[in-house]
């Protein structure tokens, strides 16, 4: 093997630029007495006979207990060899690599000083040279043998990478970011040199920079692995600074989106923070509720409620969209749906009644588990379009989109595959419930790099259909036009086998009336029967009305109810617990439900008898629930009825 080196980068090596060229010459003639040296104009070659390096088989053995941390056997393996290799250079390496591993600075300089006088160009161990002197406090000192290995190797991004990392381990951060950047000019797919980086750019305070840099990072790595448990974890805390730090572009994304809504749907939007609903962020579309203006709520509950609010504003995008071709679809289910889900678990409910669980909570179980289900077919494939469009035209919005649907995903996990969870639950419902779950995960993969579709403990049939589902997906956003998403809905509730819970129903939306106007016919009809309502909302009530009929069901009080709940909806809670003490003064004189005319200060209109005793009831229930029971009033069934119907 013959070595060619400038004599300057000899002597840097060597510990030599100290002394003058014939000094220096003088000392290499010693040091290579034993070798075949010739100096031609300062260029040393040194020739070493091929007799002399470790043969591969050895190399790999001793590197491979190193790597298992099996210092003790290596070690006394390399010792026997030595005398065997005495001008191997790696051999003097790994030598000096073992003491360096095992805290022995002095024995392992003496190796490496054998080792780079065998073969100045050995890479390795001029690093590890470097790591030794860095460990010693000598930056200047390590930085030279560091740049000197990058000199004969330039490509070798993993040794750059970890010299990134000790620099940066010591908060020399200016250096070790421009080793990481060097590692991934060599290759951009590293990713313990992106997560470097990433870590490099959060201790800089450059939050920008270092969330695009730990998403890449995330993405170029596998789960399990160290840097991509580590990259995880750090995306989350960039994402929690750039989530405070962006919220006034955010909050402007918002209402930039809220005033193009308002010009595209003709009706102004109202934002209300309310502590009242029991998401962060709900949307209420205006002719779903007989109003001329929609209203958007949300909860002061923690830095994600941004994102949701978005999202449902999106949601509004999405039925203008489909409403300007006539085409928008309402997502209906009835009675007769939820007879039918009832049909298919009666072997489910007969199981837990011999397991001695009341009917009435078993029949709360699974009407649950319809809406619950529901939910998850209905909104599924429209969020993918959504969180498509706040990841693609909000970017400021993208840290709080990956901690939101980060939680969100995760309760989808915990829904799935908590043990007392599925003990209780039809495994059948689970699966299928798993499936929607694995497919906002696949998405959320795909665009956070973030895996968390091992954590559904899904089985092959599960994660197939998710696939096919996200695959579909896809197919769908290339060209997709507007009201597209209910075909997609549609799809997939029947590959699911959960067609028959729902009915997309073609919207229909006549001219809006006032709030006036609508007030005046529910005090004229309360069931809705004659109502000049949009056709869902004469359609749904209808519906609602006739499966909840019944001699011990008020159903004129249920409707006044909603109607409560929504106008108590936007209140702070303390200004209803003072509307509900003015009902209380005014049911001390006694309500008549064949009158009408009452009032109450806080509320600028006359009511009859039966929605002065609606707002009495849900004025209680919301402000003061711990004194409700007090009012005596037989009313707990038609509040549990409006509360679903609403």
């Amino acid at each position: 093997m013959k070595i060619k080196i400038a004599l300057l980068d000899l002597a840097q090596i060597l510990n030599l630029r100290d002394k003058n060229n014939e000094n220096i010459i003088s000392h290499l003639k010693e040091t290579y007495r034993d070798f075949n040296f010739k100096l031609i104009e300062d260029v040393a070659e040194i020739e070493i006979d091929d007799i002399n390096l470790i043969p591969d088989d050895i190399h790999k053995n001793l590197i491979g207990l190193c790597e298992k941390g099996d210092f003790k056997k290596a070690l006394s393996k390399a010792k026997k060899l030595l005398p065997l290799y005495p001008y191997s250079s790696e051999l003097n390496r790994i030598l000096a690599q073992i003491h360096f591993e095992t805290d022995n600075m002095a024995q392992a300089e003496d190796y490496l000083i054998s080792a780079l006088k065998l073969n100045p160009k050995n890479t390795y161990a001029l690093i590890l040279m470097g790591n030794l002197y860095y460990k010693n406090s000598d930056t200047a000192r390590a930085l030279n043998y560091w740049n000197t290995a990058l000199k004969f190797d330039p490509n070798d991004y993993y040794s750059l990478s970890n010299i990134g990392s000790l620099l940066a381990q010591q908060n020399h951060l200016t250096e070790a970011k421009n080793f990481f950047e060097e590692s991934i000019k060599v290759n951009n797919k590293f990713p313990n040199a992106l997560y470097g980086t990433a870590l490099v750019h959060y201790n800089l305070k450059e939050f920008d920079n270092a969330f695009e840099m730990v998403i890449k990072a995330i993405k170029c790595s596998k789960p399990k692995e160290e840097v991509y448990e580590n990259a995880q974890r750090l995306s989350i805390e960039i994402a929690k600074e750039l989530t405070k730090n962006n919220l006034a572009e955010v909050e402007s994304d918002i209402h930039y989106l809220k005033d193009d809504l308002i010009k595209k749907t003709g009706k102004e939007i109202d934002i209300e923070l309310s502590e009242n609903i029991d998401t962060p962020a709900k949307l209420e579309v205006a002719e779903y509720h007989n109003r001329d203006h929609h209203r958007l709520f949300y909860k002061k509950l923690d830095l994600t409620v941004p994102h949701l609010m978005l999202h449902e504003l999106y949601h509004l995008e999405l039925i203008a969209e489909a409403r300007k071709l006539e085409n928008n679809f309402l997502f209906t289910s009835n009675q007769s749906h939820q007879d039918k889900f009832f049909q298919k678990l009666n072997n489910y409910k007969t199981g837990l009644l011999k397991k001695g669980i009341p009917s009435e909570n078993i029949i709360k179980l699974i009407t649950s588990l319809f809406n619950g289900l529901n939910s998850q077919v209905f909104n599924t494939p429209i969020d993918l379009f959504i969180e498509h469009s706040i990841y693609s035209k909000h970017s400021k919005a993208r840290p709080i989109q990956l901690l939101s649907l980060f939680k969100i995903i995760s309760d989808g996990i915990k829904a799935t595959t908590d043990k007392e969870v599925v003990r209780m639950m039809p495994k059948t419902i689970i699966s299928k419930s798993k499936v929607l779950n694995l497919v906002n995960a696949l998405w959320y993969k795909d665009f956070y790099g973030i895996d968390l579709i091992a954590e559904f403990k899904s089985n092959k049939i599960e994660r197939k259909q998710a696939e096919n589902f996200y695959q579909e997906y896809l197919e769908y956003l290339k060209d997709k036009e507007p009201s597209e998403e209910y075909e997609l809905l549609q799809h997939w509730a029947e590959d699911l086998e959960l067609d028959d819970l729902f009915e997309l129903k073609k919207e229909s939306i006549n001219k809006s009336k006032t709030a006036e106007d609508v007030i005046s016919d529910v005090n004229k009809d309360p069931y809705g029967l004659e109502s000049k309502e949009s056709d869902y909302v004469i359609e749904e009530r209808k519906k609602f009305v006739e499966s909840h009929s019944s001699d011990e069901v008020n159903t004129a009080v249920v409707m006044y109810m909603v109607e409560a709940l929504d106008f108590f909806v936007s209140k702070p809670k303390a200004e209803i617990k003072k509307i509900a003490f003015e009902f209380g003064t005014l049911g001390m004189t006694g309500i008549d439900p064949s009158k009408n005319n009452y009032d109450v200060p806080s509320i600028d209109k006359k009511m009859s008898g039966f929605q002065a005793l609606a707002y009495y009831y849900v004025s209680w229930a919301v402000g003061i629930p711990e004194m409700l029971p007090q009012l005596g009033m037989p009313f707990d069934k038609e509040y549990e009825i409006a509360q679903q119907a609403l």
